[in-house]
C-alpha cells in the first residue's frame, strides 16, 4: 500500500535519525518524470534503483567491482513489474559463487551512494515528493548499509560539488568536447590526450571516473576550468540499451537462478569458439556490441573464405584477440563502458598488434572523429551500416585468401 508522504524534509531527516529509522519497504522519491527507489529494512539501506541511467549504472559497477563477469549477459534489465532485477541477479550470483559476498556488497554500496546523490541534488534544487510501501519488501538481503552514514558521506560529496558551481549539472550528464583544436593551449599534455580519447559526449561524469579508476569529485576538477571557458559541454544522454531486448524481458527472473553456472557466457564472443570458416584462412574479428553487426560481418567474411571472430563485449575484446590472432580488425565506434577510441588505444600498446590494420567503424564519418582516430592509431573508416563490397575490398587488400 503506497502511502503519500510529501515532506520538505531532507533525504538525510528522512532517513536518518528522525522518524523513517526504522521504516521497512520500499521508499519513492519523484520529481519532474524520475522517481528514485529505495529500499529498507529498519533504518537501513538494502539496495537503490530508479533514475534516468539504472542499465548504465549496472554496467559502471558490476564492471568495477566485477570485472571478470560482462554486465550484458548477466542481469536482466530492470522493468516497471521488476525493478530489482539487477539486485536478484547479484544475489543469484552470490549463490553460485560466481562473485563474493563482498564485490556485491561493493556494488550495492556504490549503487546507493550513487542514487542517495541524485535524490539529495534533486531534493535541494526542485520540490520532490515522497511515497511509502510497507509491502514491498526484498526477499534477498545481501548487506544492510547504515543509512545514517552513508547520507552524511554523499552529502559532504554533494556540499563539493556544489561548491565547485555545479549545483545544477547531474553527473550523469557526459561532457563533450567543443573546440579540440583550443585544448593544447590549456591542457597539460596528459590530460589533453586523456580528453581527446575518452571524452566524446556517450560517457557521462560517473562512467569516466569509473573508466580513469579516479574519484568523481576529482576527475570533475580537473574539467570544471575547461567547461568554464567553454572548450567542454556537459549534454545529456540516454541510458544504455539493453541487448537483446525482446529476448530478455520475455524470460521470468526465476529463470535466473535455475540456469546452470556454465551456461552464463563470460566472455561475450559470437561464433569465436571454433573460429567459423577454414583453419588455413586468414582471421578477421570484429568488435561490435551489436549482435546483429557481428553476424553480418560473420556473412560476408566466412562466405568469402576467412576465418571470424565477433566480439561483443569490449572489456573482453583485448584478452580475445591476444588469443585469436587476428590480422585485420574491424572495430565499431560507440559502445558502452569503452569506446572504439579506447581500445584501438589499447590494442596497439601490444606488440603483437603494433602493425595490424584496425579499421574504424562509425556512422559519424567527421573530421573530429578521424583526428582523433588517427591519434590513438586506427588505419582507415568504414561507414555503417557496413557494405559488403567495401568490407571485402578491404580484408583482400589486407588479408589475400592463397589459392
Amino acid at each position: 500500500m503506497l502511502v503519500d508522504d510529501s515532506s520538505t524534509d531532507s533525504p538525510s531527516g528522512l532517513l536518518g535519525l528522525r522518524s523513517r529509522m526504522h521504516f521497512s519497504g520500499r521508499l519513492d522519491v519523484s520529481t519532474g518524470g524520475q522517481r528514485w527507489s529505495l529500499y529498507l529494512y529498519m533504518g537501513r539501506l538494502i539496495w537503490a534503483t530508479g533514475g534516468p541511467h539504472p542499465r548504465r549504472r549496472w554496467h559502471r559497477h558490476l564492471t568495477q567491482h566485477c570485472p571478470h563477469l560482462s554486465p550484458n549477459e548477466i542481469a536482466l534489465p530492470p522493468t516497471d513489474e521488476n525493478p530489482c532485477q539487477d539486485y536478484q541477479a547479484l544475489a543469484v550470483l552470490v549463490k553460485r559463487q560466481q562473485i563474493s559476498p563482498e564485490h556485491a556488497v561493493a556494488v550495492i554500496r556504490s549503487t546507493v551512494i550513487d542514487v542517495l546523490f541524485d535524490i539529495i541534488q534533486q531534493e535541494e534544487t526542485k520540490p520532490v515528493t515522497f511515497q511509502s510501501d510497507a509491502s514491498d519488501m526484498l526477499e534477498a538481503s545481501l548487506a544492510l548499509l547504515n543509512a545514517e552514514h552513508l547520507l552524511a558521506e554523499v552529502q559532504q560529496q554533494w556540499n563539493i560539488w556544489r561548491s565547485l558551481g555545479l549545483a545544477d549539472h547531474s553527473p550523469n550528464l557526459a561532457p563533450v568536447l567543443r573546440h579540440p583544436e583550443q585544448l593544447p593551449e590549456h591542457t597539460p599534455e596528459k590530460v589533453y590526450k586523456m580528453l581527446v580519447s575518452l571524452v566524446d559526449g556517450r560517457r557521462t561524469l560517473r562512467d569516466l571516473a569509473m573508466l580513469m579508476k579516479q574519484d568523481l569529485i576529482q576527475m570533475t576538477r580537473v574539467l570544471v576550468p575547461l567547461y568554464r571557458k567553454g572548450l567542454i559541454g556537459l549534454t545529456k544522454i540516454p541510458d544504455l540499451t539493453p541487448p537483446n531486448t525482446a529476448r530478455l524481458t520475455n524470460v521470468p527472473t526465476s529463470a535466473i537462478s535455475e540456469t546452470p553456472t556454465s551456461g552464463i557466457p563470460r566472455s561475450g564472443i559470437v561464433s569465436s569458439a571454433p573460429l567459423t570458416g577454414s583453419s588455413k584462412a586468414p582471421v578477421v574479428a570484429c568488435i561490435d556490441d551489436s549482435l546483429r553487426e557481428c553476424q553480418t560481418m560473420e556473412r560476408i567474411l566466412t562466405e568469402a573464405g576467412y576465418q571470424f571472430v565477433g566480439i561483443q563485449d569490449s572489456v573482453q575484446a583485448l584478452p580475445t584477440l591476444i588469443e585469436k590472432k587476428p590480422g585485420l580488425i574491424f572495430l565499431d565506434l560507440v559502445m558502452p563502458i569503452a569506446n572504439g577510441y579506447e581500445i584501438c588505444s589499447q590494442i596497439r600498446r601490444v606488440s603483437t598488434f603494433k602493425d595490424v590494420p584496425i579499421v574504424i567503424l562509425t556512422s559519424n564519418d567527421g573530421i573530429i572523429d578521424r583526428v582523433r582516430a588517427k591519434f590513438v592509431g586506427s588505419s582507415g573508416f568504414l561507414a555503417k551500416p557496413v557494405d559488403a563490397d567495401r568490407v571485402l575490398a578491404i580484408a583482400q587488400k589486407v588479408l589475400p585468401i592463397p589459392d
